[in-house]
C-alpha cells in the first residue's frame, strides 16, 4: 500500500509544513542564486540536489510525462514544482535563522538516532539502501534532509513549549471537524488478481491467522513485514475504494474482495478512534500544529525576499 511510503517521503524530503502559498518570482537575475533570504543567498547548487530528487520521485510515481502535465492555474507540474521547492528552501532558512537565535541546535547524535529509526522502520538496512538506490538519492542528501528535519522539529518544541489549549477549544474543533477526525487502525492482504483473493479469504473462514497471511501472501511487502498492519490513517490518505470500505468495518471485522488501481485486497480493521476522549491528545496536537504554522507564517510575510528563479525553463 503506497501510504507508508507516502509518509516516509514527506518526512524524509522535508516538504513539511513549511511550503505555504507560492510568491511571485522576480525578473531579476543573480549568477548563482535562485533567491536571496533577508540578504542570505540560497544556491542554484542548493535547488537543483532538490530538484533533482523530486523530480526523479514524481516521474516515478506518476510517470515520465506527468510534470508536463497543465493544472488549472495554467502552470506545468514542473513550474510547481520548482516553484514549492524554492519555497521550501526559504523556509528552512527562516527557521534555521531564528532557531540560532533561540539557540536551538541538532547534534550528530540527534541525526544518528533518527537515521537509525528510519532504518527499522523500513524494515532493515538492506531495505533502506534499497530505498535510497531505487530514489536515487545519496546518503548525503538523506542526511541533510533529516536534520533539517530535526532543527524544524526543535524549533517548533520550543516554540510551543508556551502555547496552550484549552478543553474548550479542544472540544469545539472536535464538534465542527467529528467526521474528518476519525483514526483508522487497519491491516490488509494485497493480492493481484480476484481467484487469489477468494482463496484467501476461504483460508481466513477456516481459521488461518490474518497477519500469518499476510505475511505469507501479501505483495505489500513493506505491510507484510508488520503482519499487514498499515498503521493509523484519516479521510483521504488512501485509495477511494480502500478508504470505503475501511471505515465502513466495526472493529475486528474483515471485508470481501476490494479492488483498487493496485489489486485486490482484503482489510481487517483493528481499531476505531471516533469519539472526544479517543481524539483528545490528536486534537490539541493538531491545534498546536495550526499554531505552529502561523508562527511559521509570520516569519515568511516578515522576511525580505528576493527571487530569481524561472521556473518556466
Amino acid at each position: 500500500m503506497n501510504n507508508f511510503n507516502r509518509k516516509k517521503l514527506s518526512l524524509i524530503l522535508g516538504i513539511m509544513i513549511l511550503a505555504f502559498g507560492l510568491f511571485g518570482c522576480t525578473s531579476k537575475n543573480v549568477e548563482g542564486l535562485v533567491a536571496e533570504v533577508n540578504g542570505e543567498g540560497i544556491t542554484e547548487e542548493e535547488f537543483n540536489a532538490d530538484y533533482k530528487v523530486f523530480r526523479t520521485l514524481y516521474e516515478k510515481q506518476y510517470g515520465a510525462d506527468a510534470l508536463d502535465h497543465v493544472g488549472t492555474d495554467g502552470k506545468t507540474l514542473d513550474e510547481t514544482l520548482k516553484e514549492s521547492i524554492l519555497e521550501k528552501l526559504i523556509m528552512e532558512r527562516l527557521v534555521a535563522k531564528e532557531a540560532d537565535e533561540m539557540n536551538v541546535t541538532v547534534t550528530d547524535e540527534d541525526v544518528d538516532a533518527l537515521l537509525d529509526q528510519y532504518v527499522i522502520d523500513m524494515g532493515g538496512q538492506e531495505f533502506f539502501d534499497e530505498f535510497l538506490t531505487s530514489s536515487e538519492i545519496s546518503e548525503e542528501f538523506f542526511e541533510t534532509n533529516m536534520r533539517k528535519e530535526l532543527l524544524v522539529e526543535k524549533h517548533k518544541e520550543e516554540f510551543l513549549k508556551g502555547i496552550n489549549i484549552t478543553e474548550e477549544e479542544a472540544k469545539e474543533f472536535f464538534e465542527e471537524n467529528e467526521d474528518a477526525l476519525i483514526v483508522l487502525n487497519a491491516s490488509h492482504i494485497l493480492v493481484a488478481t480476484e481467484e487469489e483473493g477468494k482463496a484467501i479469504l476461504d483460508r481466513l473462514e477456516k481459521g488461518e491467522d490474518f497477519a500469518a497471511l499476510a505475511t505469507l501472501e501479501s505483495i505489500d511487502s513493506v505491510s507484510a513485514a508488520k503482519g499487514g498492519d498499515l498503521g493509523y490513517f484519516t479521510k483521504g490518505e488512501m485509495i477511494s475504494e480502500f478508504e470505503d470500505a475501511a471505515f465502513a468495518l466495526e472493529e475486528g471485522e474483515i471485508s470481501g474482495l476490494v479492488k483498487t488501481e493496485v489489486g485486490y485486497h482484503i482489510i481487517q480493521l483493528n481499531e476505531r478512534k471516533d469519539t472526544y476522549e479517543d481524539l483528545e491528545s490528536e486534537i490539541i496536537t493538531i491545534l498546536k500544529d495550526e499554531q505552529y504554522i502561523n508562527k511559521v507564517q509570520e516569519l515568511r510575510n516578515d522576511a525580505k525576499v528576493e527571487k530569481y528563479l524561472d521556473t518556466s525553463k
